[in-house]
């Protein structure tokens, strides 16, 4: 699996556990809809500013995305 579609996946799970639509979410990230799903469904390699604003705004830890950083894909 790609970094990018293993980032997009924590993203999704982690906003559908917080049941959140993808517009909601974008709102509360600053950031359009259709950059936040193409995010989640892996299509975009989002800049680091993206990941923290995601990270903080759906509160996911940032060890979780340590796979992302550094693991193979």
């Amino acid at each position: 699996m790609s970094k990018t579609v293993h980032f997009g996946r924590i993203v999704r799970e982690r906003r559908e556990a917080l049941g959140l639509s993808i517009a909601k979410a974008a709102e509360l990230c600053q950031m359009s809809y259709k950059g936040l799903e193409e995010i989640e469904l892996g299509d975009s390699n989002p800049k680091l500013s993206s990941i923290l604003s995601i990270s903080a705004a759906l509160g996911i830890d940032l060890d979780e995305l340590n796979f992302c950083v550094r693991g193979s894909g």
